[in-house]
């Protein structure tokens, strides 16, 4: 069985449509996606009505990618099998997506103290959803030759060093998963290793992250050593946390492309082991 929790589409910063991505994820053979769009669920629904519509063989669970604060980073909380109409959870997106707004309007404002005029709305031109991320901004800088790639668009104007760099406005951990559990669902600290924490760090995030009623953690991920597989899976283990896997496929430039992640370790228990599908 093929399983890839952890997705993204043009509802926020991917480049493939709900559509789109349902038909990759068959083609390449996937039994199980879930779709986590960053801070929204609005692709939902068109990607299943696309595998109600064409008989798809894949199993869809309703996911979102949630952006939190921890002492001054930006962790990501996945939620998986959510009701996409719960309130909690809506009313917790509609402020997550509002922040984005805001921060988008602020980076556009530092990138024109730098001569680059008019960037939000540029950037709102790769934007297929509501949100602009900084992923659409990078594409808009690669595009118009101020850099010659994503990567040194984060690394000149919006990563953390870079010129136009302006903080998440998210909520923390705890308020996501509340919201997650609130709406039926599991909460799943996302790529744990790619976060810039010592081993140390990384330890106390995971058990603040277990005290505030976390359920997994992403075990196997894309861009991923061995050694990392197995460091993730230990941690799961040592936290008695359930493991989950996702390629976090955005595009076919940067990331891996989806259900091509290693499977998960057999010494862990993987989040869908008790999942019942009709």
């Amino acid at each position: 069985m093929i399983v890839d929790l952890h997705s993204h589409t043009t509802a926020s910063d991917g480049i493939l449509t709900p559509t789109d991505l349902v038909k990759r994820a068959v083609s390449n053979q996937i039994d199980i996606l879930a779709i986590t769009d960053h801070d929204t669920v609005k692709g939902l629904f068109e990607a299943q009505q696309t595998i109600n519509e064409e008989n798809l063989p894949l199993k869809l669970i309703n996911g979102v990618e949630i952006s939190t604060i921890w002492k001054n980073n930006e962790i990501h909380v996945v939620g998986l099998n959510i009701d996409i109409e719960h309130t909690q959870l809506l009313t917790l997106l509609l402020s997550q997506e509002q922040g984005r707004i805001n921060r988008a309007i602020a980076i556009s404002n530092k990138l024109a103290k730098l001569h680059i005029e008019n960037a939000y709305e540029q950037a709102q031109q790769f934007a297929k959803g509501d949100i602009v991320s900084r992923s659409h901004f990078a594409r808009f800088l690669v595009a118009k030759g101020y850099v010659k790639d994503i990567k040194q668009a984060f690394k000149k104007y919006l990563g953390k060093s870079g010129y136009a760099y302006v903080p998440s406005q998210c909520c923390s951990i705890v308020d996501a998963i509340n919201a997650i559990h609130a709406a039926g669902g599991q909460a799943v600290l996302a790529h744990p290793s790619r976060y810039d924490l010592t081993l140390t760090k990384l330890k106390l995030l995971i058990t603040e992250f277990k005290a505030a009623g976390g359920d997994a953690i992403e075990v196997s991920q894309s861009r991923q050593t061995q050694d990392d597989l197995q460091k993730l899976a230990k941690l799961a283990n040592e936290f008695e946390l359930l493991a989950s896997q996702g390629s976090d496929f955005h595009d076919l430039v940067n990331y891996l492309d989806l259900g091509k992640t290693t499977p998960l370790p057999g010494s862990v228990t993987p989040i869908w082991h008790n999942w019942l599908f009709n």
